[in-house]
């Protein structure tokens, strides 16, 4: 019985892990960043540096999902996917 808990719990994982990306991916294919900005900011007369200002503020001015311009760890850390998502599934040492 412990290890049907056991193997049943293992296959959730991967299960948790696709659920999470289908709907990270969903979500930023219905909803740019910039979308998400100029509903927030309002959809008339908003300027392209009020739109950069938003993001930076919010965290959507990262990479989704691998930023090739940071090293080591911070390539998969530094995205938005990272901050936004996955971060729920890891616990925070930091």
């Amino acid at each position: 019985m412990i290890a049907y808990l056991i193997r049943r719990i293992l296959y959730a994982i991967p299960i948790l892990i696709g659920v999470n990306l289908l709907t990270f991916a969903l979500f930023f294919v219905v909803n740019t960043p910039d979308d998400m900005a100029r509903m927030q900011l309002g959809i008339k007369r908003v300027t392209p540096e009020a739109i950069e200002k938003w993001k930076q503020q919010r965290g959507y001015d990262k990479p989704l999902l691998l930023n090739s311009a940071a090293s080591g760890a911070g390539k998969i850390t530094e995205t938005i996917f990272w901050q936004k998502s996955a971060s729920m599934f890891v616990f925070d040492f930091g």
